[in-house]
């Protein structure tokens, strides 16, 4: 059977606007910090572990030269236990146990809709829709593992 080609990606010389943008990444917690770390060529990396994860990484990699060498550098996102559960009416039970990426894309989506000039109180009950994805179940798994098995199902 050969790939039907039809449906491959496609380019179009139709203009787009993007009306509005939020991200939070490594060093950049929002599109301005964003874009000066991109022109300056910075870099997000660093070296050591932040809060729980060597931990975590010593339960997965239980040699001490592994834990040293083969895991001393990463990029992680400040603030992500700076949710606020009320403003999104979440209860505190539910927020703790929420993924921190569907934390923040409930921030950004929200963030996005300012930058666009919209007020996001005034969609209530109409006839809009923000679709997004996340794809990691990591944190799932973490709290599965946690002392509030009873919670966490």
């Amino acid at each position: 059977m050969k790939p039907d080609k039809s449906f491959g990606p496609s380019v179009s010389d139709q203009p787009i606007a993007i009306i509005g943008m939020a991200c939070r990444f490594p060093g950049a917690p929002g599109i301005s910090a964003f874009w000066r770390l991109l022109e300056a060529g910075g870099n997000a990396v660093s070296e050591g572990v932040p809060g729980s994860g060597l931990g975590r990484w010593g339960l997965l990699f239980p040699d001490d030269a592994v834990q040293s060498e083969g895991c001393r550098f990463g990029a992680f996102v400040d603030d992500i236990d700076q949710f606020d559960d009320a403003f999104f009416r979440i209860s505190p039970v539910e927020a703790e146990l929420l993924d921190p990426q569907q934390r923040m894309m409930l921030e950004t989506s929200w963030e996005a809709l300012e930058d666009a000039g919209i007020d996001p109180e005034g969609l209530r009950e109409s006839l809009t829709g923000v679709y997004t994805g996340i794809s990691n179940d990591e944190y799932r798994m973490l709290v599965v593992d946690s002392s509030k098995p009873a919670e966490a199902a």
